[in-house]
């Protein structure tokens, strides 16, 4: 007789084994899934920076050309002052 209930225990036993496993897939999927979104929040959180970072870079261009102009126009002014100078002297 113990047969017959050990055989009705086997497929119990592989339902439970089967039960474990799905959970531990099912865990695996949401812990994976939560990394995958952490690491598109910090791509994003990244991308805004770099973004940031490359707005600064164009305004700081936009500044430094702006001073070499100025240096030029002043370059120029004093060459024209030095050039009247010489003529007079």
């Amino acid at each position: 007789m113990s047969s017959p209930l050990f055989a009705q225990d086997a497929p119990v036993d592989l339902l439970k084994q089967l039960e474990q496993r799905l959970q531990s897939l099912v865990q695996q999927r949401t812990q994976l899934k939560e990394e995958l979104d952490q690491l598109k929040q910090d791509r994003g959180s990244q991308g805004a920076a770099l973004s940031e970072v490359k707005a600064q870079v164009d305004a700081l261009t936009q500044e430094r050309d702006g001073l070499l102009r100025e240096r030029d126009e002043v370059r120029s002014q004093v060459e024209a002052i030095l050039a009247m100078l010489e003529a007079l002297g």
